[in-house]
């Protein structure tokens, strides 16, 4: 069994997310997207996304279980492994929806390079309100304690 950290697994990722945001706002002014449109649609996409991280009040109905001792057969995933697999669906489904409407909505391209942005933003900021010594095992969604 492959394990993930709960903090590190953002952190990781988080840069990837930061730069392939950027490249879509660029791919969006390379397209033809004015620069202030973009800019609006990009900043507004980011800052969105990390207020709806932050304040999604759907988190008070997820159920809440206390973490498991962590089994002795479990190994931590690689740091690639772990923002590899953080990748997808959402920042590769969003890039993907990028990559189809950046050419005849350059703007839309924008915001979803905003919204990518984000993801990597609200990452870094909920990594460190998260206790470092939790684990989670992705295939099924069990949480552990170092």
């Amino acid at each position: 069994m492959t394990v993930h950290s709960l903090r590190w697994h953002s952190v990781y990722v988080a840069p990837i997310r930061i730069v392939l945001g950027c490249a879509w706002l660029l791919a969006a002014r390379a397209a033809g997207a004015g620069e202030t449109s973009a800019l609006l649609a990009f900043g507004s996409g980011a800052f969105f996304f990390v207020f709806l991280a932050f304040n999604d009040p759907r988190s008070r109905f997820l159920p809440r279980s206390a973490p498991r001792p962590l089994p002795p057969e479990a190994t931590l995933a690689a740091p690639p492994r772990q923002a590899f697999a953080a990748l997808f669906p959402s920042t590769a489904g969003l890039a993907v929806l990028a990559a189809i409407v950046v050419v005849p909505k350059p703007v839309l391209a924008a915001l979803l390079g905003g919204i990518i942005l984000g993801l990597g933003v609200a990452g870094l900021m909920r990594a460190f309100f998260v206790d470092p010594s939790l684990l989670f095992d992705r295939r099924t969604g069990a949480l552990y304690r170092r």
